[in-house]
């Protein structure tokens, strides 16, 4: 089910739940979905900014740990879970704790060698990824207090190295 077209009005009937109705559900989607079960995780530590990037972090391991190889078929659904992870800092990171999102975001456009290497992305599912994560590393920067100066340095040392041209949006961004 898509929600684009029914977020209002299902907003409009979450609304008008009591509190506990609305737990039970969750932990009902908890039981049956891991990411659910994972984002009421992350709840319980969302005020404790070095819990909550280890909780991020795991997920960055298992990804660099990770040897399989992504055929192209299942490139689109194995970026989308990047995408995923991504705007999941942005959300839950990134507006308390900017330093700790761009760490974050930093090691994640790191993997680029360890993503790139081991998917067939000729769709370019993956890239899109990446491009945000370097969008949202330069306004953890912006929103963590750093100079000009030093966003130039930082950005100047993770281009010189990109081999995947996955960090190019940093150049093109800082640029503008």
């Amino acid at each position: 089910m898509e929600l684009v077209g029914d977020k209002e009005r299902l907003a409009g009937i979450l609304v008008s739940q009591d509190a506990p109705t609305l737990a039970q559900v969750l932990l009902e989607l908890a039981e049956d979905f891991p990411a659910v079960c994972a984002r009421l995780e992350r709840l319980k530590v969302r005020d404790d900014p070095a819990e909550l990037s280890a909780q991020f972090s795991l997920r960055l391991e298992s990804w660099r740990t990770d040897d399989r190889f992504v055929r192209y078929e299942g490139a689109a659904a194995f970026g989308k879970d990047l995408v995923v992870w991504v705007t999941q800092v942005q959300r839950e990171v990134l507006p308390c704790f900017p330093g700790e999102a761009m760490a974050l975001l930093a090691a994640f456009l790191e993997l680029d060698r360890v993503v790139f290497e081991r998917v067939d992305d000729d769709g370019g599912y993956v890239g899109g990824a990446f491009d945000l994560a370097c969008q949202l590393w330069l306004n953890a920067a912006a929103d963590a207090g750093l100079s000009g100066a030093e966003i130039a340095s930082r950005t100047s040392a993770m281009l010189s190295a990109d081999n995947y041209g996955a960090r190019s949006e940093l150049r093109r961004t800082v640029t503008r």
